[in-house]
Order: C-alpha cells, then structure tokens, then sequence
C-alpha cells in the first residue's frame, strides 16, 4: 500500500484500485494515499481502512506479513 511505500521512501504516492464489492459484487473504483486518506470514485461502499500498528524498534520479522 502506499502508506508503507511512502514512508520508506519518504514521498507521498497514490494507487488506485478497480474492484468489486465483497457483498453486492458492484463494481467501484478508490483512490488511496499515503497520508491513509482515501476516496470513492465509483461506488457507494463504506471501506474499512486500518493501518497496522507495529513497534518498529522491537520489530524482528522478516516482513510485516510474517508479524500477522
């Protein structure tokens, strides 16, 4: 996601996703930055949107997947 990507390069970024709901299969398009501020282009959908919250200075996973 770009919050990690942004952060690690120390630059702000963007994506966008084309996706489908996971309830109504209704197709819907959103923007999200690396500031976690997101927006619907297409699409009436609520998102859930979480950051995870890891302490970076005991952290010893290999990658952030491993710690989940």
């Amino acid at each position: 996601m770009p919050f990690v990507q942004g952060r690690l390069r120390k630059k702000r970024l963007s994506i966008e996703i084309e996706t489908e709901c996971g309830h109504c299969a209704r197709p819907m398009r959103v923007t999200f930055g690396s500031d976690l501020k997101h927006q619907i282009i297409a699409g009436s959908a609520g998102l859930l949107v979480f950051e995870p919250e890891i302490d970076w200075a005991t952290f010893t996973e290999p990658n952030i997947t491993h710690a989940y």
